[in-house]
């Protein structure tokens, strides 16, 4: 690649070309021209050398000053690497101090440690002093501050939680638990004399009868904010008490204990060992008595004794539920030694769940009991127990299903006959409904979702089992309409209740709060019902349209080619030839609407208009001609009679009967007017636009072209074509 030339050479070729010129003659000149710029650069090295006389004097002063400069720069130099020396020996001084200084500072920070640990233990020893002091005092708030400063909030258990100190904090926590038990037991004692003293526990009694004296209460309340003071230092969730593997009950506040305590005494007297209480099969017995005792002294507890709990810094409890929820784990308690033994007997185990459920939905209606506090159901939905509870469940609703359908009476008997609304409900359905209903009930207190769908999916495969039961029915012959109806309340409730907010919960746990669509966990088993329903209806439709038909012989071989136009002055009448299919269509009619629900009858009716209309086109007004007169009595049958028949269901029978209505307009059409139309629609000028207005000028609604010239081809008035 060449070099790109630079500015200098340039020079130097435009120079030499100056010099030389274009012959190639003054060649010899270049040997002359060298000689003259070697001189030249002799000259100027000469000027530029120092020692010359001849050298510039700016330059000599540049080179004169940077001699200096370096000169100077060497001096520096030496003088840094003197500095350098020095500063090293300096920092090996102050490296030595501060190691010296470092474990002095060490020392110093062991002592400040051994002082604080050494205050803290003084501290604590001060405080159990004075608490020792003050015990037997009249002050009763000194104590409680003492015991607070140790175990509360900002006090000496809290300062010492974050240092590594295991000796002091065991100290300090054994400490705080021996005044603790000292504190709980002198102010308890004090507690339960105050109840003694105002007849606690209540029984029997409603709130006005028992009205304890104003000074007893607060004393109690006193009493209570101070035990509420006085709680174990630490996380309460360790106080828990796991009664099984899944029931966890928290621990009580002590004035809850204390309340709870007589009711406990009583408990087990009435309901362990061999008295007579307490019976196996009679587990009504105690859950009464827990809830006679709730509902008797709940409302006490927590109009005078939630303050003091406030006060005590306990904002996130309920004393009045805690009482509850004191009393109920006597009942979980009771029910954990008794399971085993009723499980084991079907029977009893049944009549246990019998007793449960209302007792658990009387505990969250009547006293707020919380889904998410123990209950005596938790017992039951433990894996063991659910499975066979789903077990007797299913065995129980099985059979009451079969009962309802294998009865000596009709099971399809209508409710309340002399007042039958639009919605005939068979006895059957509305004793399934109100099944489905019952396990609801039973099932809604549970406190997991997963358990609810259990019981959900138990409910759907009941309504399945209905369904195929009342398929099976109709075929062994029980009347379609039978069935038909309760399939239709069936499937209108579960419509209902896909949007109550019970089965709305169910499907957001089913399928995520975040589904796709809201929608109904009924769907599948509606869209089931619906199937079934419509079969049957078209069943039903089909065979009342063969009834109907089949007595249609006469009216369709009559002489509709050869009948006489109608006298202007006779009245005319229905064909004789017609009486036995109207005379079937008015009785099939009428027995549907007493015996179908409304919206069900609409549909039959609907369906066989749609279907008489097809019919009376294809078997009989394609097969045979009409005369003017034909025409005119066909018209009037239909139009008076087939549709009258229909009038009293619907609004517009032209609208049920398109086809049937179209046929009259063609065959009824003045002669003239009929023969333009079929010249219209012959027409090869004709779009589609064309075709359809010339249809709809005439009044047809459903016909197309060739339809249209089909039925025109059956006036016997119509020349023929060609």
């Amino acid at each position: 690649m060449a070099r790109t030339r630079s500015t200098v050479d340039e020079r130097l070729i435009a120079r030499f070309n100056q010099e030389l010129g274009a012959d190639l003659k003054n060649f010899h000149k270049c040997g002359d021209l060298a000689k003259y710029y070697r001189s030249e650069l002799e000259d100027l090295r000469d000027k530029i050398t120092v020692t010359d006389v001849a050298c510039i004097p700016s330059v000599k002063n540049l080179i004169e000053t940077g001699r200096t400069k370096l000169q100077q720069l060497d001096e520096k130099q030496s003088t840094l690497d003197d500095f350098e020396e020095k500063l090293s020996d300096r920092i090996e001084v102050y490296h030595r101090l501060m190691k010296e200084v470092g474990d002095k500072m060490r020392e110093i920070r062991v002592l400040q440690t051994v002082r604080d640990y050494m205050a803290l233990v003084k501290d604590i020893e001060n405080i159990s002093q004075e608490l020792e002091s003050s015990i037997n005092g009249k002050d009763d708030s000194k104590p409680i501050a003492l015991y607070v400063a140790l175990t509360g909030t900002n006090s000496i258990l809290d300062r010492i939680g974050g240092i590594e100190a295991p000796n002091l904090k065991m100290y300090a926590r054994n400490t705080a638990f021996h005044w603790h038990d000292v504190l709980t037991v002198k102010y308890s004692a004090e507690f339960e004399a105050l109840l003694k003293a105002i007849k606690w526990p209540n029984l029997n009694q409603s709130l006005e009868q028992f009205n304890p004296s104003k000074d007893h209460v607060n004393k109690l309340v006193l009493l209570a904010e101070h035990l509420f003071l006085v709680k174990l230092p630490g996380d309460q969730d360790f106080l828990n008490v796991r009664l099984t593997p899944c029931i966890i009950c928290p621990h009580y506040t002590t004035p809850v204990e204390l309340f709870v305590k007589p009711f406990r005494q009583r408990f087990q007297f009435h309901f362990t060992g061999n008295k007579q209480t307490n019976r196996l099969d009679r587990p009504e017995w105690y859950l009464t008595q827990v809830l006679m005792w709730a509902k008797e002294n709940h409302i006490f507890v927590g109009q005078h004794f939630q303050s003091p709990a406030l006060r005590a810094g306990i904002a996130n409890s309920s004393v009045r539920l805690e009482f509850v929820r004191g009393l109920v784990q006597l009942a979980i308690e009771k029910l954990i030694v008794d399971i085993e033994q009723i499980v084991q007997d079907e029977a009893l185990f049944a009549h246990l769940i019998d007793e449960v459920l209302p007792f658990e939905q009387d505990l969250k209606t009547s006293l707020g009991y919380p889904n998410s506090y123990p209950s005596v159901v938790s017992v039951l939905v433990q894996p063991v127990y659910f499975l066979k509870w789903m077990a007797i469940e299913k065995k129980f609703t099985t059979n009451k299903m079969d009962a309802m359908l294998n009865t000596d009476t009709d099971p399809f008997e209508l409710l309340d006959p002399a007042n039958l609304d639009e919605l005939k409900i068979p006895k059957c359905a509305d004793q399934f409904i109100r099944l489905l209903d019952a396990i609801k009930e039973r099932y809604c207190c549970l406190p997991q979702p997963s358990q609810q769908l259990q019981f959900l999916e138990l409910q759907l495969e009941l309504i399945d089992n209905f369904r195929c039961r009342l398929l099976q029915l109709y075929n062994d012959g029980v009347n379609p309409t039978k069935i038909l109806n309760a399939l239709n309340y069936l499937t209108s409730v579960l419509r209902e209740w896909g949007e109550n907010v019970h089965y709305l919960h169910l499907h957001a746990a089913l399928y995520g709060p975040d589904a796709d669509e809201i929608s109904s966990v009924f769907d599948r088993t509606i869209e089931e019902l619906n199937y079934c329903h419509q079969k049957l209806v078209e069943e039903l439709v089909t065979w009342i349209v063969h009834e109907i038909t089949s007595r249609s012989r006469p009216y369709r071989y009559d002489l509709w080619p050869s009948m006489n136009p109608h006298d202007a002055k006779e009245t005319l009448m229905v064909s004789p030839s017609a009486s036995e299919m109207f005379q079937t269509t008015i009785n099939h009619l009428h027995d549907m609407e007493q015996e179908l629900s409304t919206n069900v009858f609409m549909i039959v009716v609907r369906m066989i208009a749609t279907v008489l209309d097809r019919w009376m086109i294809s078997s009989m007004v394609m097969n045979t001609k009409f005369s003017s007169g034909g025409a005119q009595q066909f018209h009037f049958d239909m139009t008076r009679n087939l549709f009258g028949l229909f009038g009293q269901y619907a609004k517009k029978t032209n609208l049920l009967f398109k086809r049937i209505n179209d046929t009259c307009i063609l065959l009824t059409l003045p002669l003239g007017s009929a023969m333009l139309l079929r010249e219209t629609l012959l027409s090869e000028a004709n779009d589609e636009d064309g075709l359809s207005r010339a249809l709809q000028e005439v009044g047809l609604t459903i016909f197309d072209k060739n339809t249209t010239l089909a039925v025109l081809d059956r006036r016997n008035d119509m020349p023929r074509m060609g």
